[in-house]
């Protein structure tokens, strides 16, 4: 999902989206960038095959990011989480609360980020980013606006991001097509996945197994292995994942989001996405509500959809601030 830099239209975004799903071209490598250094972008070959691949590029005219502190209120006691929607174009991540449909604003996050293309938030509610214009992960404590936690050691062309339960951070690059694993607070990997094509999506479980959208499949890695398994799912073109304590799989393929089983390979349900094409998934900690980015034409919204026996996704967001990087928190970080 990385986009190039200039102007297109909707309908163009939108039909190569659904004419090439979620799965990607090979990528370039892209030359590193300072940790928090603001704004940039990866290299042009990088950007040009990723932003037909899926579809997107940043708008024109997109509005200047505005730097102010937040107070965070979702670590009090009877409060609904926050959803931190991050914006690539303006490279920004604007937190608002999960109460109602179109919640208040709590604040924004700016500094550090540089095109942010996923975002996660972990058990402690610090929400994380992969930065593509800059090659780094980025990390934010409750109420910050400055990092607290900056990685760029191994980081190229970053795109998936999970983090588990005990801290350790999961990053998909497509520079060079590995998977880059960074224990609790650490600025270097402590493994290195090589992948056969491009990851994008990653998600652990409650034991520690590791899942990738790679290509047209989606794979299972091992605690602390480099070999995965294709687990050969009837879901074209998988693109974001979530997984739940049971070990169950949230799968989004096209226009559709699929629930399998543990441990099966065709859905036992599917919900389709109707008010536009969905890019990426949230599923809070208490695995009551998913939330879906989807594109509606010039815009991106949130909706949601209680889980797992919702039907139908809903408005939730629809103030335009921001594109398809979505969090909630908390967010079902597993394992450890």
């Amino acid at each position: 999902m990385l986009h190039s830099q200039f102007s297109r239209s909707t309908a163009a975004r939108f039909g190569a989206a659904i004419l090439l799903g979620a799965f990607l071209a090979g990528c370039s490598a892209a030359s590193p960038i300072a940790p928090g250094a603001a704004g940039g972008s990866t290299g042009s070959v990088v950007q040009r095959t990723r932003a037909l691949a899926d579809g997107h590029g940043p708008r024109s005219g997109a509005p200047s990011a505005q730097t102010g502190g937040w107070i965070s209120p979702d670590a009090r006691r009877h409060r609904k989480g926050l959803i931190y929607w991050g914006s690539y174009d303006a490279s920004t991540i604007t937190i608002y609360s999960a109460r109602g449909v179109n919640g208040k604003k709590k604040g924004q996050i700016t500094t550090g980020l540089s095109n942010p293309e996923r975002l996660f938030v972990d058990t402690a509610r610090n929400v994380y980013a992969t930065n593509i214009g800059n090659n780094t992960i980025t990390a934010y404590q409750p109420g910050h606006t400055s990092p607290f936690l900056t990685i760029s050691n191994g980081v190229n062309s970053p795109t998936g991001l999970t983090v588990d339960a005990a801290g350790t951070v999961y990053c998909a690059n497509v520079g060079n097509d590995t998977i880059t694993v960074y224990p609790k607070g650490q600025t270097s990997p402590s493994l290195t996945i090589p992948v056969s094509s491009s990851p994008e999506y990653l998600a652990t479980d409650a034991s520690d197994n590791l899942y990738a959208s790679i290509g047209t499949a989606v794979y299972e890695f091992p605690p602390g292995s480099t070999s995965g398994k294709d687990l050969g799912l009837n879901a074209p073109g998988p693109s974001a994942l979530e997984v739940d304590k049971a070990g169950n799989l949230i799968v989004l393929a096209g226009s559709t989001v699929d629930y399998f089983p543990a441990g099966k390979t065709q859905p036992s349900k599917q919900i389709t996405v109707t008010a536009g094409f969905p890019f990426a998934l949230s599923l809070s900690a208490d695995e009551k509500t998913l939330y879906v980015s989807v594109e509606t034409g010039s815009t991106f919204i949130i909706q949601d959809v209680s889980f797992p026996n919702g039907t139908a996704f809903s408005n939730k967001l629809t103030t335009n601030g921001g594109e398809w990087p979505v969090a909630v928190s908390p967010d079902n970080a597993l394992g450890g």
